[in-house]
């Protein structure tokens, strides 16, 4: 990795990271809040919902946005917008406000993590991109553990609403994005040649893609989302030990990424993608049927290896599947059936509670069988 990438990748993903942390914090906050603001589970659901309508319509609104205006300045405007409306969300006095307030987090956290992989694919070389974007994607994992932390450490001491207003900190980090991060080379060469391309020849391959984001999404957030709230209810584990649980085994997705990473660039995007969809469903049977807390614990690791893992080869493939000018649009789109996925996919355990979970493992066998449709991408020219 030259030095040029190297930074473009370290503070993308710390952008990466910020995102990560205000996404995975919702599902703290419904355990943290659920007596002060009178929390039942179709509350809850309402604000996952909320939260992930707003993410649904800036995957598509910034996606788009970021082929017109360039991808650094959508990076910005969206990591400015979530900032400032999560500060707010501590102002909340009943759960319909917090609801409105996260639909408003919702759109700029949706509207970041196309742009910023897109960005990121667009300036690495073909040897080096499918390696880079999943390494930005293991900023995530570092978000994950943040979220943990601040549930851990902040929420039980300061409090859930000071730890809110101190994640609208995040906003400043727009001043570093301004002054040390270039736009990106591929989209301006574009711009300066006037190139374009339709939508309409890669609508068959945009459809594959697509449908993998929704059952990646709708698995994800059908089991991460809930899985404190399963720990605490269904196992019997206490406010702390629920945090503490979730704090190990997020330690995890670290070495996934890190595994995809590796492999990414040696194997190809395609069967790499496939046998970790195949091992992520494996772990979340695994995970429902655990008789012991060993079970569980190591069932949960393996969960967090291969479905973080996954998450960084599909970010890394679907830019580099797509045409320069129409790359944000198609990625966005991709995006927006992801947050269709986190949509539905929340809704299925307070119908089914952890029986759910054998439906997230079945999209992902799913999702396994569809990636083998698209091309392999490994060393081509994007």
């Amino acid at each position: 990795m030259t030095r040029g990438e190297f930074k473009i990748v370290v503070l993308s993903g710390l952008g990466w990271m910020f995102d990560a942390m205000d996404v995975l914090i919702l599902s703290y906050l419904l355990v943290a809040m659920r007596e002060e603001l009178a929390l039942d589970r179709a509350a809850s659901t309402l604000i996952v919902l909320a939260n992930n309508l707003g993410m649904f319509l800036g995957a598509f609104l910034f996606g788009r946005l970021a082929d017109v205006v360039g991808r650094k300045k959508v990076f910005m405007a969206t990591m400015l917008l979530y900032s400032i409306v999560t500060a707010a969300s501590a102002a909340a006095r009943s759960w319909q406000e917090f609801a409105a307030i996260r639909f408003l987090v919702g759109v700029g956290l949706g509207g970041e993590l196309p742009v910023v992989a897109t960005y990121v694919s667009e300036n690495s070389p073909p040897e080096r991109r499918g390696r880079n974007v999943v390494l930005l994607e293991s900023f995530w994992s570092i978000g994950a553990l943040l979220a943990a932390a601040v549930s851990l450490f902040i929420f039980t001491t300061l409090g859930w609403r000071t730890a809110l207003v101190l994640m609208g900190a995040t906003a400043f980090y727009v001043f570093v994005i301004r002054s040390a991060l270039p736009e990106s080379q591929r989209w301006l060469e574009r711009i300066k040649e006037g190139a374009s391309a339709e939508l309409k020849p890669y609508a068959a391959r945009l459809a594959i893609a697509s449908a993998i984001w929704f059952l990646l999404a709708f698995g994800y957030y059908g089991a991460f989302i809930w899985l404190p709230t399963m720990l605490s209810t269904e196992r019997g584990f206490t406010q702390v030990a629920t945090y503490e649980f979730m704090f190990l085994t997020t330690i995890a997705q670290l070495p996934g990424y890190f595994s995809a990473a590796y492999l990414v660039e040696r194997v190809g995007r395609r069967p790499i993608a496939a046998a970790y969809f195949v091992a992520s469903a494996l772990s979340a049977v695994l995970l429902i049927y655990s008789t012991s807390y060993a079970q569980l614990f190591y069932a949960a690791l393996a969960l967090n290896f291969f479905n973080l893992g996954v998450w960084g080869v599909v970010y890394a493939y679907t830019p580099e599947l797509f045409p320069t000018s129409i790359r944000g649009l198609a990625t966005g789109l991709a995006g927006s059936a992801a947050r269709i996925g986190m949509i539905i996919g929340p809704t299925l355990y307070p119908l089914w509670a952890s029986v759910a979970f054998i439906g997230v493992a079945v999209a992902w066998l799913i999702a396994s069988a569809l990636v083998v449709l698209l091309p392999e991408t490994k060393g081509r020219e994007v």
